[in-house]
């Protein structure tokens, strides 16, 4: 998997190999860590943050979902056939089916496995505003005399609210490892290990704000 690239390599068979474009996942990236290690953040650059943190997030997701399900899957089906089923399928539902149908061994963590569960909830927690911002929910602030009233995604341009979306997708990302590393499969740990790096990875995030 070519990551500096943006290009993922995916062996399909004994003489064929899928170049995926990770284009997305790296440029997005990329613009999450300047913008939020800039001097000052100002409603346009978290605007920018939260929808861009989203896209990592999602396109993560949906690209590891494609790999793990197009590499079990033996019958001889046309492999872009697959992928077009499994693209119809939203990340998060994706999410639902892989912790509840996949095969894992917990062993002595089924405590953490239980507390993982939550990220399901915070999935569609964390969505909720990139799906106001791209569905145009008003940014706007309304001055009555010497008061002021904000709508309710303006209320959420503030770095408070960006380090709790921070938050929840670090959390989100540290559950999926923990799932995959308990994932019962014919990955071997250097494979996991590479999805971890290429499709889990929040180390491109600076220090939280408080």
């Amino acid at each position: 998997m070519k990551v500096e690239t943006g290009q993922f390599a995916v062996k399909t068979g004994d003489i064929s190999t899928r170049l995926e474009s990770g284009y997305l996942i790296v440029s997005n990236k990329k613009k999450c860590s300047e913008l939020i290690n800039s001097p000052e953040l100002n409603d346009n650059n978290i605007v920018d943050i939260l929808i861009s943190l989203h896209i990592v997030l999602e396109v993560s997701l949906n690209t590891l979902y494609r790999h793990l399900i197009a590499s079990a899957i033996k019958k001889q089906i046309d492999k872009f056939e697959i992928i077009k089923n499994i693209d119809k399928i939203n990340f998060i539902d994706k999410t639902v089916m892989f912790i509840y149908n996949s095969k894992f061994n917990f062993g002595s963590d089924l405590e953490k496995a239980n507390k993982f569960h939550s990220i399901i909830g915070k999935m569609r927690s964390f969505s909720e505003a990139r799906n106001k911002l791209l569905h145009g929910h008003s940014i706007s602030t309304i001055s009555e005399g010497s008061q002021k009233r904000h709508s309710e995604v303006k209320k959420m341009l503030n770095p408070k609210f960006l380090n709790e979306q921070i938050i929840k997708f670090c959390s989100i990302m540290e559950g999926m490892r923990f799932y995959l590393d308990c994932l019962n499969s014919e990955l071997t740990p250097s494979g996991k290990e590479q999805y971890k790096k290429s499709f889990l990875d929040d180390s491109f995030l600076p220090i939280l704000r408080t």
